[in-house]
């Protein structure tokens, strides 16, 4: 082959790879819908709706909660999809009652409301939040849906997808601090491109499968876990080496701020990624 060849060759495989870069490694003639290309948006187009047109509703399946002897409060909940539409961004609310069902207010910078980027038709998905409340005990709680738009399924695009997270493991890395915990698991997306990472939710159960708390985290945050000395006792020092909500497969973790409930079993606790489109 002549230098000129090889040249062009050469050309050829560059151009390609800058395209399967700025494509998010999805090649523009690759599978991803029924044309061949990626046909997952940027951001919602299509007409929006404050509630579903054929009258379906996101409703709460199931929902738990524990308060331990520190006073962290750990809520959590399943929530479904039952309309034929997408519920998109869909604000939660947490609200505690003590034993006479007086609401308590909401602790100063810890609002209770979690915002779900997507609930697909008939998709059921993990939510929850948590607080501390050391001075008085919480009876009950309850669980409003404040805000939804609802947008007819195929604004989304054929090719889209839930992303899933399967559970790993639970480390303890602060013996002093048992219900201070590090989640691994693992995340998969079939999408044809990078969504963009809300945060994701965690639901913990306990050895009966009852909800017992849950939380909402960033995953991919390096933390190291300290004594009372200083020493490093491990963590997770570096991010993964593709971020959440990405294609295809890795594994990563969280941190819930309130820790695990002390009547969570591990081996039940359940992981939801929030991804979202990646516009406004």
């Amino acid at each position: 082959m002549t230098r000129f060849r090889w040249l062009v060759l050469l050309a050829v495989v560059t151009i390609a790879a800058v395209i399967f870069v700025l494509a998010d490694g999805m090649l523009p003639w690759g599978t991803g819908s029924s044309s061949g290309r990626c046909d997952v948006p940027d951001s919602v187009s299509g007409p929006q709706g404050t509630s579903a047109p054929d009258g379906g509703s996101v409703r709460v399946l199931e929902q738990g909660f524990t308060q331990d002897a520190d006073g962290a409060v750990n809520m959590g909940a399943l929530l479904e999809n039952t309309s034929g539409d997408v519920a998109y961004r869909t604000l939660v609310t947490f609200r505690l009652f003590d034993p006479a069902h007086t609401e308590l207010p909401e602790s100063a910078g810890t609002p209770l409301r979690v915002e779900i980027p997507i609930v697909l038709p008939g998709q059921r998905i993990g939510t929850g939040s948590a607080t501390y409340r050391s001075s008085v005990r919480v009876s009950s709680f309850e669980i409003n849906l404040d805000r939804t738009a609802w947008v007819p399924r195929d604004s989304f695009g054929q090719g889209f997808a839930p992303v899933t997270g399967t559970y790993l493991r639970t480390a303890r890395f602060q013996p002093r601090i048992p219900a201070s915990v590090d989640i691994h698991y693992k995340e998969t997306s079939a999408n044809c491109r990078g969504l963009e990472s809300r945060t994701t939710a965690v639901v913990f159960r306990n050895s009966a499968g009852k909800i017992v708390g849950g939380n909402v985290a960033s995953p991919d945050v390096p933390i190291v876990f300290r004594d009372e000395q200083g020493n490093d006792l491990g963590g997770d020092w570096q991010r993964p080496p593709t971020p959440s909500c990405s294609r295809g497969e890795r594994e990563t973790w969280i941190v819930p701020s309130a820790g695990q409930p002390s009547t969570a079993d591990d081996a039940h606790t359940e992981i939801y990624p929030y991804c979202d489109l990646r516009g406004p």
